[in-house]
């Protein structure tokens, strides 16, 4: 084999072994960056803003 086909099989295969690790460490890092910080947990006010679970008092509120 000529040495331009041993370095193409080489690159192929360190990027074959490599990828998955670096997509994987890029998938950690967003995972890690998209966390609540861990005061936000005790919180609940999903209601105030959820719609779906306004009653209908804040409805007529709403559109009065």
């Amino acid at each position: 084999m000529s040495a331009g086909s041993l370095i193409a099989i080489n690159v192929l295969l360190l990027y074959t072994v490599l990828g998955p690790m670096v997509l994987l460490g890029i998938y950690t890092l967003f995972d890690f960056l998209g966390e609540q910080p861990a005061g936000a947990f005790g919180q609940d006010d999903s209601g105030s803003n959820d719609p779906s679970l306004w009653t209908q008092i804040d409805l007529n509120r709403l559109f009065d």
